[in-house]
């Protein structure tokens, strides 16, 4: 009976989860009340309180869902570049632009937080997370191109905290542009745009130039 209870509570959690989603996606996160929810899941707003906090509690949990293994594909390289780091995160960026091409949910969830996320003060909390998670992976992406450099894959000039950077933008950019437009074939030409952009740091000029 326990379990079977358990199993019930994270099927309602579950419900929830892909309401708040819908709902998100349909009406923009400020103005989604805790009732939308509820009644667009077949639950009481007491459900809700029971599974979470409050909006911005619901919000995280929609945006981990997805992200987690992204993120955690990541950590995996950081923690162990290998013998062909550049390779390693040419296929992961690759595979990334691919989920979201291929991923119904991928781009729900990336859909509200590009042009959906709206919430006030609530958020706050979200918002410093958010900034947290951003400093992690271009912490990630620095170890990354610091062993690319060190295997002779990338110029020994190229400084890996800049280029870290570069890389967080220019996947992030990709991806909120062909969210709000969707005017390409985000999974034919992700190897093209990611091997584009590989290219264009083997063959970088010395920043040392611009001083």
């Amino acid at each position: 009976m326990v379990r079977r209870t358990k199993e019930e509570a994270e099927a309602t959690r579950i419900q929830l989860l892909d309401a708040a989603e819908r709902c998100f996606r349909e009406k923009g996160v400020a103005s989604t009340t805790l009732d939308d929810i509820a009644k667009s899941a077949g639950h009481t707003r007491g459900a809700v309180y029971w599974h979470f906090e409050n909006k911005a509690d619901i919000f995280e949990a929609v945006c981990e869902r997805v992200s987690t293994p992204m993120q955690a594909m990541l950590s995996d390289l950081a923690a162990d570049p290998g013998n062909d780091p550049l390779g390693y995160l040419r296929n992961d960026a690759i595979h990334v632009l691919r989920m979201l091409a291929e991923c119904e949910r991928v781009q729900s969830v990336f859909e509200i937080k590009f042009c959906k996320l709206d919430g006030g003060p609530d958020f706050d909390r979200l918002r410093s997370r958010e900034l947290e998670t951003h400093t992690r992976c271009l912490s990630m992406l620095e170890v990354v191109f610091a062993a690319a450099v060190r295997q002779g894959q990338l110029p020994a000039h190229l400084p890996p905290k800049e280029t870290a950077e570069a890389m967080h933008a220019f996947i992030g950019g990709l991806m909120r542009s062909w969210i709000e437009r969707r005017d390409f074939d985000l999974r034919a030409r992700a190897p093209w745009l990611v091997d584009t952009f590989l290219t264009g740091l083997r063959n970088a000029p010395d920043p040392a130039a611009y001083a």
